[in-house]
């Protein structure tokens, strides 16, 4: 039970935070070549569909971020935000995150 009221807007967007960011973890590795032209995970089953949409994905996932961070409800609070962030996290957790 959080001792804070967040505003429902809020704890959408770090639900849809939290599902973004599982999303990208489930993305097989991006492949590279280094600075000496050697490919790594070259056989990761990277493709270009998957590259664009890992971009869509990073893109929603930066936009979340932002609007959790500017929301006005920050504002709201005299002191104590880090705290209130730790809240909003542990309230917006999926189940087992």
């Amino acid at each position: 039970m959080s001792d804070y009221e967040f505003p429902e807007e809020l704890l959408r967007a770090k639900r849809e935070w939290f599902a973004v960011a599982q999303r990208l973890e489930e993305f097989p590795l991006r492949p590279y070549t280094d600075s000496a032209g050697v490919e790594h995970r070259a056989g990761s089953g990277w493709t270009p569909e998957l590259d664009r949409q890992e971009t869509v994905l990073r893109k929603r996932f930066r936009d979340l971020s932002i609007e959790i961070s500017i929301h006005p409800f920050w504002e709201t609070l005299n002191g104590g935000t880090v705290a209130a962030r730790m809240a909003l996290r542990e309230a917006a957790r999926p189940p087992g995150g």
